[in-house]
């Protein structure tokens, strides 16, 4: 198993000693891989936020005060590396329609309609339908699914705003998904009755 560094090479790093950098650097690496190993991520994201992580480490190696371990330190930097970069890759791959993303539509409905030419024109269909639906939720399951997947936050952010419990703000992005889901596949069946 790998050792992380002594305290003296740390501080030698902290003061730009390219020496001890680099022992640091070779030391932390197999921690940092071990780490990254947890996180759903492709193997290419992987490799690159095991060098983002390096260089973090480096970049904020001041940072650390020795008010906890060396370990715990390196910990949160990973975490913190990781999260962003799933978070950032969640922005990437949603398509915002009012605070429903169409990733998350196809969950709520599971038939899809054929993509010819008028792709287009469906999709503005499913983005009209979804803004509807949501304007038939209650304001406070809205809040918390615009929160959610509009604004991207996180379950105990959009708590802490709401200045509800985490638990609370489940309940209602559950509820919430539920009703959508129940209200697209109504207006489904609808729309094929009258064709």
């Amino acid at each position: 198993m790998a050792i992380l560094p002594d305290a003296e090479t740390i501080r030698a790093a902290q003061h730009g000693e390219a020496t001890a950098v680099a022992e640091l650097a070779r030391s932390i690496r197999p921690h940092i891989e071990r780490q990254l190993a947890r996180y759903p991520v492709s193997d290419e994201d992987r490799r690159d936020l095991l060098q983002s992580t390096m260089m973090q480490v480096v970049r904020k190696l001041d940072s650390f005060r020795g008010d906890s371990s060396f370990s715990t330190w390196l910990f949160r930097v990973t975490a913190n590396e990781a999260l962003m970069l799933m978070r950032s890759h969640r922005r990437h791959r949603a398509r915002l329609v009012e605070g429903m993303d169409l990733e998350d539509l196809n969950v709520l409905v599971e038939d899809h309609p054929a993509t010819d030419g008028a792709t287009s024109a469906v999709t503005s269909e499913r983005d009209a339908r979804v803004r509807e639906a949501l304007q038939k939720l209650p304001e406070s399951y809205r809040d918390v699914v615009i929160a959610h997947y509009h604004h991207d936050l996180g379950l105990q952010e959009i708590a802490d705003r709401l200045n509800i419990t985490e638990s609370a703000v489940r309940s209602r992005l559950h509820r919430a998904r539920s009703r959508l889901r129940s209200v697209l596949k109504n207006d489904m069946r609808l729309d094929q009755a009258a064709a």
